[in-house]
């Protein structure tokens, strides 16, 4: 299943904060398992966090963000969860 489809079973709020709460856990431990040295990485995961705590659930299709369009959301935050999940690849292999 891919992340964009999976953003389509969020249909309802309760959901979408579930699934928001988990994923931000996730990153938070990402943040802190980061070396201070890995600077260009703590500021995305860090970015992508923020990003996520201004997302709001509108319907079961849209996530707003005054910045974006409800796809333009989901392809962002598709490509920074990516970029997130590298970084925890990496880190498991070092």
């Amino acid at each position: 299943m891919s992340l964009n489809s999976f953003f389509d079973t969020l249909d309802t709020e309760a959901q979408f904060d579930a699934w928001r709460s988990n994923i931000r856990q996730k990153l938070i431990h990402l943040k802190n398992t980061l070396p201070i040295e890995n600077r260009e990485e703590l500021l995305l995961v860090g970015e992508t966090l923020q990003f996520l705590d201004n997302l709001t659930f509108k319907s079961s299709d849209y996530m707003a963000n005054s910045a974006y369009s409800s796809e333009k959301n989901k392809q962002y935050l598709i490509g920074r969860l990516k970029e997130c999940n590298s970084f925890y690849k990496k880190l498991g292999k070092q």
